[in-house]
């Protein structure tokens, strides 16, 4: 999958949020809606990572830019989410902590 993944683990969570957008509005301006296999790992706590959280509650109010489908729900790997892109997401702030300030 060229360029249909990204890895995520070791960023803090608004690292992980801007990268995550900067690859997916690069490969839309590139003309590519292939799927995003988006590998963020599933924390060490045991409950999901904030990452994770962090980047369903983004795909979530973004609904309308793109679907997702967890890992857990075909592959058996909550560390993983996949994204479909079909329009670009916004800039995040500069001053974002969390995914919520997105």
């Amino acid at each position: 999958m060229a360029g249909g993944e990204i890895d995520l683990h070791g960023l803090t969570v608004a690292e992980a949020l801007s990268r995550l957008a900067a690859h997916y509005n690069a490969r839309l301006r590139a003309g590519d809606t292939g799927p995003i296999r988006v590998i963020h790992g599933y924390g060490s706590s045991g409950r999901g990572g904030d990452v994770r959280t962090a980047l369903r509650e983004l795909l979530s109010r973004h609904a309308g830019r793109l679907e997702f489908v967890p890992g857990e729900t075909y592959f058996n790997n909550p560390g993983v989410t996949v994204v479909y892109p079909k329009h670009p997401l916004p800039a995040p702030s500069p001053n974002l902590r969390t995914g919520r300030g997105w």
